[in-house]
C-alpha cells in the first residue's frame, strides 16, 4: 500500500512539473515552493531599499523555477555590484550574497566626480559615509592603477594620503593629510616609494614639507 501511494505521489509531481507554465508563474502566486522571504546580504554601498523593491516581483513566485536571468539583469544595473551568489533555501527563502566593487579614490575632473577602484574602473559617484575619507584625484586617472599598485607594494600608508595630482606630462604629486607633498618622477618611481615610506616615519625629516624627486637620482627637500 505504501509503495502504491509513493507511486501516485511521483505521478502527481511528474504531471505538475511537465504541465507547469512559467509565464503563468510570473503573474500568479505559486503553490510550488513559493518565495516568502528575500534576504540580501553584504551590502555597503548598494541602495538596499531600491534593490529590495526591484526584486519584490519574486515574492510568491516559485523558488524551484527561479528567474535567474531576470534577477541578474536587475543586479547588473547597480554600479557597485561586482558579483553575486544566489542561494535557494527551501522551502521558501531566497538568499542573495552581494560582492561589491571597492573604491580607493575619488576622481575629480571639472564638476564631475567618480569613484575609482584599484583596477582603475569608474563607479558613478554618490555621497557615502563609508567612503567620505578617500583620497581625491585631481586630473586624469591615467596610470592610477599602476601607481596604486606600487604604493601598496611598497607598504605606503594609503590612509595618510589626502590627494593625488596628475600632470599631463605623465607625472604625479601626492599630498598627505599633514600637507606634506611628494613630487614623483615621470618614470621609475618604484624605488622612490620605498625610500619615501621610510623617510616619512623618520623624525629627522619631519620638518620638511616637500620631497621633490623630479630630477633623476636627486632629492630636493624644502
Amino acid at each position: 500500500m505504501i509503495k502504491k501511494n509513493k507511486f501516485f505521489l511521483l505521478i502527481f509531481f511528474f504531471i505538475t512539473l511537465t504541465t507547469y507554465n512559467l509565464d503563468e508563474q510570473r503573474e500568479n502566486p505559486s503553490i510550488f515552493f513559493p518565495i516568502k522571504k528575500i534576504i540580501i546580504e553584504n551590502t555597503l554601498a548598494v541602495d538596499l531599499n531600491k534593490l529590495k523593491a526591484e526584486l519584490e516581483f519574486l515574492r510568491n513566485s516559485s523558488l524551484f523555477y527561479l528567474q535567474k536571468k531576470k534577477i541578474t539583469k536587475i543586479l547588473d544595473k547597480h554600479d557597485f555590484i561586482s558579483n553575486t551568489q544566489i542561494k535557494k533555501k527551501y522551502p521558501n527563502t531566497l538568499k542573495i550574497l552581494v560582492f561589491e566593487k571597492v573604491p580607493v579614490a575619488i576622481e575629480v575632473i571639472g564638476k564631475n566626480k567618480n569613484y575609482l577602484t584599484k583596477e582603475g574602473k569608474k563607479i558613478d559617484y554618490i555621497e557615502l559615509n563609508a567612503y567620505k575619507n578617500l583620497p581625491v584625484i585631481f586630473g586624469s586617472h591615467k596610470n592610477f592603477s599602476s601607481l596604486f599598485y606600487e604604493l601598496k607594494k611598497s607598504n605606503f600608508k594609503i590612509n595618510t594620503i589626502k590627494a593625488f595630482y596628475y600632470f599631463d606630462i605623465g607625472r604625479w604629486d601626492v599630498l598627505l593629510n599633514d600637507e606634506r607633498v611628494i613630487k614623483l618622477p615621470e618614470v621609475n618611481y618604484k624605488r622612490t616609494l620605498i625610500e619615501i615610506s621610510l623617510m616619512l616615519d623618520d623624525p629627522n625629516f619631519s620638518k620638511f614639507k616637500i620631497f621633490d624627486y623630479r630630477i633623476n637620482n636627486q632629492l630636493i627637500l624644502q
